[in-house]
């Protein structure tokens, strides 16, 4: 089961227990003052002052910023609550190491060799290209997951266990994100076009068309940054044989998918709920698939 109903405490207890920052914890003392100060402004009544009553709130990417809502709008709209403080911080730290792991260094590459080495037909130069980026990728995957809040909480021997069985669906992810819609293709590193005829001609065609429609599916999704990130951080913190402290990593699960949920919510109105069945569908065509 996906999603659990947690009072406000123990979701507290649970975020802080995997690594969360206490201090984006807003005190009762400063909420009060905040109050007292929204009823002094609305005392004055004048519609033509520029005092802004509205909170600091954490600062996040371009498309989460209708997140940052002020008081009087942060209230339970048509059944939806609005994302938590600590949601907003945790979505924030993904983004941001979703996009500084993103690419591999132009040190590394520049290690990847283009042209035909001695005795190498094209075909091969396709394939060791692709099998080059993709060890480069998982490398920048491994490094991603560490910074996961709550994966420095798991044993070490957990941590190996779903670094190997995660791989080939993150990798799905990161594709689907540098996926070009006009040409049907997957944009590598250099910005180069991998199409079909360039799996073809590697030697790779028959994945490349499970590929290419996983991707098609999640640009018809119009998926963006965030739920990416919390998408792959679900994916990595899934039930896998051999773990040892499973119920450790499911409960870690649970707050990035109650992450991903309040986040649809506020974002995919008005029907976040079949958005959100529609993503969580996805994870099980990943399990399935891959």
């Amino acid at each position: 089961m996906y999603m659990r109903r947690k009072c406000q405490e123990c979701r507290l207890k649970k975020c802080l227990s995997v690594g969360m920052r206490p201090e984006c914890v807003v005190p009762e003392v400063q909420c009060a003052v905040k109050r007292k100060e929204k009823k002094a402004q609305k005392e004055k009544d004048k519609p033509n002052s520029t005092t802004n009553g509205s909170p600091e709130m954490i600062k996040l990417e371009p498309e989460m910023l209708f997140l940052q809502l002020s008081d009087t709008e942060k209230v339970i709209t048509n059944g939806v609550k609005p994302i938590s403080p600590e949601q907003e911080e945790l979505i924030h730290r993904l983004v941001y190491f979703q996009n500084e792991y993103e690419h591999p260094s132009e040190e590394d590459v520049k290690r990847i060799v283009n042209q035909p080495l001695e005795g190498e037909d094209q075909c091969d130069v396709r394939f060791r290209h692709i099998t080059e980026i993709t060890i480069l990728t998982v490398q920048l995957i491994v490094e991603f997951a560490k910074r996961l809040p709550g994966f420095d909480k798991l044993l070490r021997e957990d941590q190996i266990a779903l670094l190997k069985a995660c791989s080939s669906e993150v990798m799905m992810f990161r594709m689907a994100r540098r996926y070009d819609y006009q040409t049907d293709s997957i944009l590598f590193v250099n910005n180069q076009p991998y199409s079909r005829d360039s799996y073809n001609l590697a030697g790779m065609g028959e994945t490349i068309e499970d590929l290419l429609h996983f991707c098609r599916t999640m640009y018809s999704m119009k998926v963006d940054n965030a739920e990416y990130a919390l998408l792959t951080a679900i994916v990595i913190f899934s039930e896998r044989p051999a773990l040892i402290e499973g119920w450790k990593v499911e409960k870690i699960q649970e707050i990035y998918l109650e992450a991903l949920r309040a986040y649809v919510d506020n974002r995919r109105k008005p029907r976040p709920g079949t958005i959100f069945a529609k993503l969580l569908s996805v994870l099980t065509e990943l399990r399935d698939a891959w």
